[in-house]
């Protein structure tokens, strides 16, 4: 291993299973990784790789997405999308994984600060993200394919983010395998890829979620009154709405992300409730002081997680919060959460 604040090679953080191809000193490929996720065309990913090439990728991003696509403008762009790092005790010059980098905007502010390695599904993803790194100055190390199979070297990362990608790593799993089983089996991994002390942040909707109550569509599927089925019954639903494609995520309440959290053998730091939701963070509430905070009702406005636009039933929604937060029980009921975890020496 080199020593802290040197930039790494990719060959210091994977281990040689004659299954990687190593196409440069910073990016690798899985040969043989399974699953896929991306919210563009491979054809229009590559037409951005091409068009970021000589022009600066803030154009490029406006110009694909500002009128045609403003909700994942806004997600590209927003700087909610990275407010969590504000409240995560990562050391400097420390080694950081991005689970599902996607745009960069976790990855690339990681960078800055240490040693930052973006993991994605998709090369051409991947090569968009280099093409915003190398224009912002930025240093990264770039590894395509699937976070359960990728030989990473054991207990080396002092942090490992999951920003929005762990509802999704159940993604091409086995037929028969339940989402559950698959996001422990990447919890557990996690922890052996972690330092003695090394954290873990997730970012994830609460399957529980007043706003899914009321009737507001799943982020992921875009069914209703969907997130909070137990996954069985998630699997039946969806199937009978499409056309017999398996269920490729899913979310849960606060009780049963403890109880996968546990499972893993890290233990959970703090919790955090992400208003309107953990995508456009605008505030983070430590669920230990939540029902304080929502006796007054909501901190800010909710929106749908499909399309950001504002959420029809605000106004119940800010009447029944003030009601949980009286019964205590509010932090049950939040949109998102913000899991800090910790793997003990």
């Amino acid at each position: 291993m080199k020593e802290q604040g040197e930039m790494m090679n990719i060959r210091d953080i994977i281990y040689d299973n004659g299954q990687v191809d190593i196409e440069s000193d910073n990016f690798v490929i899985e040969s043989n990784y399974t699953g896929k996720y991306a919210d563009l065309s491979s054809e229009h990913e590559a037409e951005m790789v091409t068009m970021m090439s000589d022009r600066p990728w803030k154009d490029v991003i406006a110009e694909s997405f500002k009128d045609h696509s403003p909700w994942l403008y806004k997600i590209i762009t927003d700087t909610g999308r990275s407010l969590f790092l504000d409240v995560l005790d990562i050391p400097k010059n420390g080694l950081y994984l991005d689970v599902g980098s996607g745009w960069g905007q976790v990855c690339i502010p990681l960078g800055r600060y240490g040693n930052s390695v973006a993991l994605d599904l998709t090369y051409n993803r991947l090569n968009i993200l280099k093409s915003i790194a190398t224009q912002e100055s930025v240093p990264l190390q770039y590894v395509q394919g699937n976070f359960l199979s990728f030989p990473f070297l054991e207990g080396i990362f002092d942090a490992i983010v999951f920003n929005g990608s762990l509802e999704w790593i159940g993604v091409g799993r086995e037929e028969g395998a339940s989402i559950r089983e698959v996001q422990i089996e990447a919890l557990k991994k996690a922890y052996r890829l972690l330092k003695p002390g090394g954290m873990i942040y997730i970012g994830i909707e609460n399957s529980m979620g007043l706003k899914y109550i009321l009737g507001a569509a799943d982020d992921h599927t875009g069914l209703i009154h969907h997130t909070f089925l137990e996954e069985k019954l998630a699997e039946v639903n969806f199937l009978t709405k499409t056309d017999g494609e398996q269920l490729p995520s899913k979310t849960w309440s606060l009780e049963e992300y403890k109880e996968m959290i546990g499972e893993s053998g890290l233990e959970l730091e703090k919790v955090y409730g992400c208003f309107p939701d953990y995508k456009l963070i605008r505030q983070m509430i430590d669920l230990r002081s939540i029902n304080e905070v929502l006796k007054k009702g909501l901190p800010v406005l909710e929106h749908l997680g499909t399309n950001g636009i504002s959420f029809e039933k605000n106004n119940e929604l800010n009447e029944i919060y003030k009601v949980l937060s009286k019964n205590k029980i509010a932090q049950s009921f939040c949109p998102s959460y913000g899991f800090i975890l910790r793997k003990r020496s």
